[in-house]
């Protein structure tokens, strides 16, 4: 079956390493995503990202301090996510750094595809921020409804 894949690109004005640390701290990654966030980010570890009853996990494949995160879902959790990756890749470029993201391998019949791309976009310019500034506005926020 044909793959989809999601991209957004944003610019941030901070350290490559704070970017970083948002992007693997579970802590840090429960005040721009989804804020009942557990896990350890190390290569062979899992984050568990959960919504009440819902638990999305997420392998954490591949981590380059300051520069890359990759994640595998498993096919526990939603079966739209079964099997595909997710990647992060941070970028310097005078006094900012553009943090690049890719949901890669997603079905092409996933009916949610248009729906997950803009959260996605929106939880971005949350990560933006919550570096930026120090809050970001995690799930649910006013743009994000289920």
């Amino acid at each position: 079956m044909p793959r989809k894949q999601i991209t957004h690109e944003v610019p941030i004005k901070a350290s490559p390493e704070d970017i970083y640390a948002a992007l693997t701290n579970a802590e840090l990654l429960a005040k721009w995503w989804i804020p009942d966030t557990r896990g350890h980010s190390e290569v062979g570890g899992t984050l568990e990202f959960r919504l009440g009853e819902f638990c999305q996990r997420m392998e954490v494949v591949a981590l380059v301090p300051g520069h890359l995160v990759r994640w595998r879902a498993p096919d526990q959790g939603s079966g739209d996510w079964a099997q595909t990756d997710i990647e992060f890749t941070i970028r310097p470029d005078d006094g900012r750094c553009w943090v690049r993201f890719c949901h890669d391998r997603l079905r092409s019949d996933v009916e949610k595809l248009p729906y997950y791309s803009m959260s996605w976009a929106v939880f971005l310019l949350s990560l933006k921020d919550l570096v930026e500034t120090g809050k970001g506005f995690p799930f649910p926020n006013r743009w994000i409804h289920q």
